[in-house]
This record gives structure tokens, C-alpha cells and sequence, in this order.
């Protein structure tokens, strides 16, 4: 028996070899087969990374390719501002509002404007500046429209009076800045100052006489409607300060006190004096005692704040008696 044991039949021996060799074969398949899933797997692995990769790849030359044709676009517009800026290229044009003294041409002067007229070189404040130290601009706005117009709006310095000066007549602004000089008077529209003459007084001057200071004042204060009817200013008496309209009617204004409140009076009793009896002698505007002074009755304004009394007739009344005795003794005698 142990021999047997230690020498299996031989059938024995060549089924446990064909056993063997299945399992081997069984294990080279598998083995087969693992490896060639395994390289599948990465084979595809392999593929999804490369494909992401590539579309990483892509994404960023597109994003490069829009890069570059950005700043192709960005220098192409920064050359063409600079140039716009910069180069003496006709664009736009200037148009002049509000005055018809000054032109294009005093505002291209002004703001030293070369031709051909390019509207984005212009500084609008540095022409403002300028502008405003014309004698003529009492102040410039600069705006623009479409499509490309740049528009100066000037408000005009206007003359509030004139006065005779050494070689003609100086016309004044409300501050007493000497604004034109001319030989014969220009602007009748304004009243001029007379009694006083006019020294050593030049164009951008300012006057400071205590008495024409005052009758500047005086003027200011009148509304637009009043001052349209005075003509004339006399201080040749600083004390006594004559005013005359245009109709030639004269105002007294006394001395150079209380001139607003002269002012008011002015413009009051000039409405009155179409309901005044008689020709009118002349008007004081004393704010104590104001009164309208004609050949047949003395009238106190209507609308005098201080002296609500009734107007002064007794004038008239007496007038009115004396013809009504004349015509009872008539028709006595008859």
C-alpha cells in the first residue's frame, strides 16, 4: 500500500497533468484578457485626456486669436483719437449764439483756434476764460450738438450809461467798467451822464467818481421799462442831481442818498402822469414828500407808501369858484 501511495497509477498522473495544464491555459486567458481590457481602458483614458487637452488647446488659441484682434481693433481706435486729437484735421464746426457782436471768428481768436477748425482740440474752459475777459462777454457757455457743432452761447456786457470823455464818449457797464470808446455816441438806448467829463480813462477802466458811483446805483435800480424812458443824468451838482426822461420831463433826486427807494419813486409817479391835470413842470422824488409839480396843480403820487394823502387841489378849486362868482355877477349885470 505505501507503494501504491508513493507511485500513483499513471492514469492518475496524466489526469492531474491535463488538470495542469487547463489552469494554466485558463490562467494565460485570463491573464490575455485582463491585459487587453487594461489596455483598452487606458487606450480610452488615454484618448479623453488627449481630447481634453486638445479642446484646452483650442479654447486658449481662441481665446487669443479674440485677444489679438482686440488690440488690433484698440490700436487701430487709440491711432485715430490720437490723431483726431492731435493732428490739424478739419472735424465739426463752431457756431456763436446770443450776441452780434462777437463772432466765429473773435471766438477762434479768443481760444486760438487754428485753422482747419478741430472741435475735439478745443479746451472748453481754457476758451471760457478767455472768453470772459472780452469786453464785450458779460459770460460764455460752451455745449455741443449734433452732429458735430460746437456752440458758444454769449451773454452780451450791456452799457447802462455813457459819458463824455476827452476825445468822445465812454460807455459803462452797471460796474462802471469802461466797455467802448467811441468819438460820436454809438448806443442811444442808454442815458448819459452829464456835468462831468471823462479824464485819463482807458478801455477795461473802472470809474470810481463818488457821482457817477451813484448814478450807476440809481440806474440798477430802475426797472426795464423805466429805465427805457430816462435819457439823461446831470450831476454837474452832486447836491442836486437832475434826471431827464425822453419825453423831457424832469426828476429831481436831490443828493445821492436813498436812490433805491428814489428808484421805486421814479417808476411810480412816471404811471401817474397819465391821470395827472396839466403839464408837468417837473417831478421830485423826495421819499419825505414826493410830488408831481404842474401849471395847474401840485399832485402827490397814488402809489407814495409814506403819504397816502389826497392830491393837493385847492389850486383847481379856487380856480373852479372864481369863474362861478364871474358868471353869477354876469347874469347879475344882465
Amino acid at each position: 500500500m505505501d507503494e501504491l501511495n508513493q507511485h500513483p497509477p499513471a492514469s492518475e498522473s496524466k489526469e492531474s497533468a491535463t488538470n495542469t495544464t487547463e489552469l494554466l491555459h485558463e490562467q494565460e486567458h485570463d491573464s490575455i484578457y485582463n491585459d487587453e481590457h487594461n489596455s483598452i481602458y487606458r487606450n480610452e483614458r488615454d484618448f479623453a485626456h488627449n481630447h481634453e487637452r486638445e479642446s484646452v488647446r483650442n479654447h486658449e488659441r481662441e481665446k487669443a486669436e479674440v485677444r489679438k484682434k482686440f488690440l488690433k481693433i484698440g490700436g487701430v481706435v487709440a491711432l485715430v483719437l490720437i490723431g483726431l486729437f492731435t493732428l490739424p484735421i478739419p472735424l465739426g464746426s463752431i457756431k456763436v449764439v446770443g450776441s452780434d457782436k462777437v463772432t466765429v471768428q473773435d471766438v477762434e481768436v479768443a481760444g486760438d483756434i487754428g485753422e482747419p477748425v478741430n472741435i475735439l482740440r478745443i479746451n472748453r474752459e481754457t476758451l471760457r476764460n478767455r472768453l470772459s475777459k472780452d469786453l464785450r462777454v458779460e459770460d460764455a457757455q460752451i455745449s455741443y450738438e449734433l452732429p458735430l457743432t460746437m456752440v458758444v452761447r454769449i451773454a452780451e456786457r450791456k452799457g447802462i450809461s455813457v459819458i463824455p470823455a476827452q476825445f468822445g464818449y465812454l460807455t459803462l457797464d452797471k460796474n462802471g467798467q469802461v466797455i467802448a470808446s467811441d468819438s460820436v455816441i454809438e448806443d442811444t438806448t442808454v442815458p448819459m451822464i452829464s456835468g462831468v467829463k471823462g479824464g485819463n480813462i482807458l478801455l477795461g477802466d473802472v470809474v470810481t467818481d463818488k457821482p457817477i458811483v451813484q448814478v450807476l446805483d440809481y440806474l440798477r435800480a430802475l426797472d426795464d421799462d423805466t429805465f427805457k424812458q430816462i435819457a439823461e443824468v446831470n450831476i454837474g451838482d452832486p447836491d442836486n442831481i437832475l434826471v431827464y426822461t425822453v419825453s423831457g420831463i424832469q426828476i429831481r433826486l436831490g443828493d445821492g442818498t436813498n436812490l433805491k427807494d428814489k428808484a421805486e419813486l421814479t417808476a411810480a409817479m412816471l404811471k401817474d402822469l397819465p391821470e395827472t391835470q396839466g403839464k408837468v413842470e417837473y417831478i421830485d422824488v423826495n421819499p419825505s414828500s414826493p410830488y408831481i409839480k404842474t401849471d395847474r396843480i401840485t399832485v402827490q403820487p397814488k402809489s407814495n407808501k409814506n403819504n397816502k394823502s389826497k392830491p393837493d387841489t385847492s389850486q383847481s378849486d379856487k380856480t373852479d369858484t372864481s369863474k362861478q362868482n364871474d358868471n353869477t355877477s354876469k347874469s347879475k349885470q344882465d
